[in-house]
């Protein structure tokens, strides 16, 4: 069963578009990591300045690996010049998913 990541980053006043754009620009590589099934890059609607990554990993220790490598080559000190507070990171394992109403398509 894969596991879910959700890792949460609180930037400082007005850098929220950097440590977006920070996400989408190391996006490619973050793709081709071992283990990595999915990535989604979010946005709170209320709150500019705190973003967050959602992703899917084959086993949780991918994601700690991952991990381990970004930090290793200096983005994590990147991202945590730009925040308020460390990353918070959330494993969870998926209970259910299913697809509502608007999402489904009808066959013809």
């Amino acid at each position: 069963m894969s596991t879910l990541v959700i890792t949460e980053l609180f930037s400082q006043p007005g850098r929220g578009d950097d440590v977006a754009n920070l996400l989408l620009d190391i996006l490619g590589e973050s793709l081709k990591h071992e283990g990595c099934e999915d990535i989604r890059i979010l946005r709170d609607q209320n709150d500019a300045n705190h973003v967050a990554g959602l992703t899917q990993w084959t086993e949780a220790h991918n994601y700690t690996d991952y991990l381990a490598w970004r930090t290793e080559h200096g983005f994590t000190a990147t991202f945590e010049a730009m925040l308020t507070r460390p990353l918070v990171i959330h494993y969870y394992d998926e209970v259910y998913h299913g697809k509502g109403i608007a999402a489904r398509t009808e066959e013809v």
